[in-house]
This record gives C-alpha cells, structure tokens and sequence, in this order.
C-alpha cells in the first residue's frame, strides 16, 4: 500500500510539474502582447487559465482509451480590441505550437492541429477576455492544416452592405447583392476566380448589420488583407484583400452620412 502511495504521489508530483513548465512557457510568450493589450498581469492569469482549462477538457475524457488535447482554443475579445488583437496574432500562433508540442511529448493525441483564433463579443467590456476550448470530431480529411470555423447560416433579413463591390485585379468590378458571398475556384462559387493559387473553397463574406465579415476557409495559400494575414475580419471600403496572384478592392457607395455599427464575430464551438 505504502508503495502505491508513493507511485500516486510522485506520478501527480510530475504531472503538476509539466503543467507548471507550459504555464511558464506561455507567460513568457505571451507576457509582451497580452498584458499590452490589457493589464500588467494579464499573460500570467491567460497562461494558468489556458493550461488549467485544456487539461480539464483532457481529464473529462471518459468515453475513450485515448486522451486528446482540444485543438481549438478561441479567445473572444472585445470589438474595441478587435484591431488591436490582431497584432498578437504571430504571438497566439507561437503559443499553439507551445501547447501542441508540450501535450504531444507527454502521450497525448490530436484529432486536429490545434489551433488557437480570435472573435468578437459585443457584450465583453473593453479589457475583457473569454476563453474556451473546444475537441473537434474525428474527420476523414486529415489534410487540412486549421479548422474551418464560421457562422451559422446568415438570415435571410441580414442587412447587405449597401453599394458593396470588389474591384479584381483592377480591372473587372462586381456587386457583392447577397448575404452571403463564395469565393473561390469552384464552379459553384458566387465570384469565380481562374488563379491556380487560390483554394476551391477560399473566401466566404457574410453580412451583418450593414458590413461584410470574411472568412478563410482554411485555405492552402491564405488570405492577406492589407498585407496582414487573416482567418477573419470586418471589411471595410478601400481593404485591399489578396488569394493567390488574386487582388480584390473592397469598396462601397456610402451615403455621405452616418455610421455603421461595430459588429462582433460569432463563432461556433
């Protein structure tokens, strides 16, 4: 019995070590660009939240011999904060290998990269930030590199953008007159574009309120708009989007007065 004891006793010793080792790791990563963004202090309470919340999801695993670690972890931010969060992008991306890597050396599994991506709440003040993970299911295509994450279906009384269109490649204007617009190779795609470079399924616009919010759709090549990379962001006119060899001009005929709404990002778990 005593030896049991000892076994249990060093194995949870190990396990709290490890985990103590990725907090510190993430903290340090994440110390510059979080705690910039909202207080001194605020990479050490993400990193201890992260870390505690995975090996949660890890833990409440019961229905299976194998234990894998969630591969997708959102953090909602205010849309306040919106344009200023996407400068830790690079940081956020460090940061998920750091996990990844940590829980694989451990024994753990992934169904999917993991991934952490950012979204908006409208409804979180300013400095505000919630967490949550998610484990997605086990899918035949194991190619993709990121999980497709967006909205459910647009209503059909969403509010299209008044006078929106994309100049392509300076040359050929369309009007975007639908709630939500494909774009991409595929023949079935609302904007068809004949550029090798860009995924079947590449571009997806949903709107809301007035605007345009776009997707990649864990695309091979990656959208760039205003030459920063995106997975999702809020159009507005003069956004210069680029897939491929593609370059696509956001822009709309805006009455002279009046303002649209902020909008936050809903993303499904």
């Amino acid at each position: 019995m005593s030896f049991q004891v000892r076994w249990y006793n060093s194995n949870v010793a190990s396990v709290q070590n490890f985990l103590a080792l990725i907090e510190s790791k993430l903290q340090a990563l994440l110390e510059g660009s979080v705690d910039r963004l909202l207080f001194p202090g605020a990479a050490s309470s993400l990193s201890s939240q992260l870390v505690r919340m995975i090996d949660e999801k890890i833990q409440s695993q019961t229905d299976s011999q194998d234990q894998f670690i969630p591969d997708l972890i959102t953090l909602y931010v205010s849309p306040e904060k919106w344009d200023a969060w996407q400068q830790a992008v690079s940081v956020l991306n460090q940061a998920a290998i750091e996990v990844e890597s940590g829980w694989l050396e451990q024994g753990y599994q992934l169904r999917s990269p993991l991934r952490i991506q950012l979204a908006q709440d409208e409804h979180l003040a300013v400095d505000a930030l919630e967490v949550k993970t998610a484990l997605t299911l086990p899918t035949a295509d194991t190619s993709k590199t990121a999980l497709q994450v967006v909205p459910p279906e647009a209503p059909a009384e969403a509010a299209i953008p008044a006078g929106a269109y994309f100049i392509i490649n300076g040359k050929e204007q369309r009007y975007l007159e639908k709630a939500i617009v494909k774009i991409g190779r595929r023949s079935t795609s609302d904007i068809i574009l004949d550029d090798q470079m860009v995924s079947r399924d590449h571009l997806q616009l949903r709107a809301k309120q007035g605007r345009y919010l776009l997707f990649d759709l864990s695309s091979t090549g990656g959208t760039f708009v205003n030459n920063h990379p995106v997975k999702t962001t809020t159009l507005k006119p003069g956004d210069v989007i680029r897939i491929g060899k593609t370059i696509l001009i956001f822009n709309q005929d805006l009455p002279r007065t009046g303002s649209f709404p902020t909008v936050a990002t809903a993303v499904e778990e």
